[in-house]
């Protein structure tokens, strides 16, 4: 619809609602392509290192040593970037070769391209060849996020074995690392296995909210100084609403400590050890059955079934109470398109003649589409999928992310094995899960986890809103009504 050196020079403000969301398409499409024509360039540069500066023994020049370092200064880039640029252009000329056309066509941009790299770098060809079709398939309808838990999830099932070997060699990476940067403040980051980060996640998540309705942070503001109260033995964020005693929340006891809740979904016969299926980790999503199990040894548990049912001889409320555990736990997280806001830290909403899990954020959204004050449109397909129409009349259906780890006969989108010398699964119903709570070649040193596949496409992480209204924008951000009051 427009020439890719047009849309800049487009009048937007004369452009219907429809016709924005046709710029915006097309505006990606046409930077995707222009990443994949700068991937491909830094690619052919760096064979020609390798190819014409290779200089064997001491005091030579390594094959390709200094084709980062050209490319860096040439963008005023750091190289760990321009690195990870040669290396996706590597491994897309050599092993994802549909993953290459997409993205020179600009179907796909680099950030998805990254998620197809990271997730396809370990497994055999023949696991590739079956996998790389269907994420190219899911990478044209959903997010990064999103396409990288579906890609993890199907590579579980394919190659559990192998993956049960990455996570393990992994671990021994992991780190926590403090950086200083400007204005006295510094960066907190680092490396843990997942429970432990989840576990870490949703304590922050439950101090920030034991302060009052009038405390003045915002979310990040709250799980920052959080972090810092575990750490000086407070344990408990203080309200910084400036009442004093007449704060509601002043005189709260302190709770003793305890291990904050994570929640895992296997299905019973993976618990069992009769079968290998990821087990969902909420907040992250699909771990190795392995761990899954070890993690289980001081669990509780809950017996899911696949479709609820009231009990006879039980009060409303307890009916009321089993049916929302249930629920969270076959829909995982937030049934907006593309959120990834955990059961845990999500409500119940009614839809339909049925209740479904979203976050305090699309729960505002869905409300106000109900009441036609905004032009979304929400309604239950069936009993599984939820459909989500657009302003401009595009339609997003979500299905029941927990299930799929639950129930494994429901993800009907897994890739077929074939003859590829992985495992077959059945298909075959059960009855009732079970929900917790609680070849492969070394990969290349360009694949580090900095910058990530969302720093290369958007840099904006750590960015600091100007409109302080856009502070709440991000789901994991929002501060529920009624904490805020």
């Amino acid at each position: 619809m427009f020439e890719h050196n047009q849309l800049s020079a487009m009048d937007f403000g004369a452009m219907s609602d429809e016709g924005l969301i046709d710029a915006l398409r097309a505006a990606h499409g046409a930077a995707a392509a222009a990443q994949a024509a700068e991937v491909f360039a830094v690619r052919e540069l760096y064979r020609r290192h390798r190819a014409a500066s290779a200089e064997p023994g001491p005091g030579g020049v390594r094959a390709g040593e200094f084709a980062a370092a050209e490319a860096a200064v040439a963008l005023y880039v750091d190289e760990g970037t321009a690195g990870a640029l040669i290396d996706i252009g590597l491994v897309l000329e050599e092993a994802l070769p549909r993953t290459r056309a997409a993205f020179a066509a600009g179907r796909i941009d680099l950030a998805k391209v990254r998620v197809i790299v990271d997730s396809t770098r370990a497994l055999t060809k023949e696991v590739v060849d079956v996998l790389e079709p269907r994420l190219l398939e899911a990478a044209a309808r959903t997010n990064p996020a999103r396409l990288r838990q579906a890609a993890r999830r199907w590579a579980h099932r394919l190659d559990p074995a192998g993956a049960q070997r990455r996570r393990e060699r992994r671990q021994d990476d992991r780190d926590v690392r403090i950086r200083a940067v400007q204005d006295s403040m510094a960066v907190f980051d680092g490396l843990l296995p997942a429970p432990g980060a989840q576990t870490v996640a949703m304590r922050l998540r439950e101090m920030s909210l034991q302060v009052c309705a009038a405390d003045p942070r915002t979310m990040p503001q709250r799980r920052a100084d959080a972090l810092v109260a575990l750490a000086d033995g407070s344990g408990r964020l203080r309200c910084q609403c400036g009442r004093g005693e007449r704060c509601p929340k002043a005189g709260a006891p302190a709770q003793p400590p305890r291990g904050p809740l994570i929640q895992i979904g296997i299905a019973a016969e993976a618990l069992l050890d009769m079968r290998e299926s990821p087990a969902f980790l909420a907040g992250y999503g699909p771990i190795d059955a392995a761990l899954a199990r070890l993690l289980a040894e001081h669990a509780q548990f809950q017996v899911v079934p696949e479709h609820s049912n009231t009990d006879a001889g039980v009060t409303e409320e307890a009916a009321r109470r089993r049916v929302g555990r249930e629920i969270r736990a076959v829909d995982g997280m937030c049934r907006f398109p593309g959120c990834t806001i955990p059961a845990a830290e999500a409500e119940l909403e009614r839809t339909g003649s049925g209740l479904a899990v979203l976050c305090s954020r699309h729960r505002r959204l869905k409300s106000l589409a109900d009441k036609r004050k905004q032009r979304w449109r929400v309604w239950r397909a069936d009993r599984d999928r939820m459909q989500w129409t657009a302003p401009n009349g595009d339609v997003h259906t979500t299905g029941r992310e927990g299930a799929r780890y639950l129930f494994p006969h429901t993800d009907i989108a897994l890739p077929i094995a074939g003859n590829v010398g992985v495992q077959a699964f059945s298909r075959v119903s059960r009855p009732a899960q079970v929900a917790g709570r609680a070849g492969s070649a070394e990969p290349s040193p360009f694949t580090a986890d900095r910058p990530t596949c969302e720093d290369l496409l958007y840099p904006l992480d750590g960015h600091i809103p100007l409109h302080r209204q856009l502070s709440r924008i991000a789901p994991e951000d929002d501060i529920p009504d009624d904490v805020t009051g």
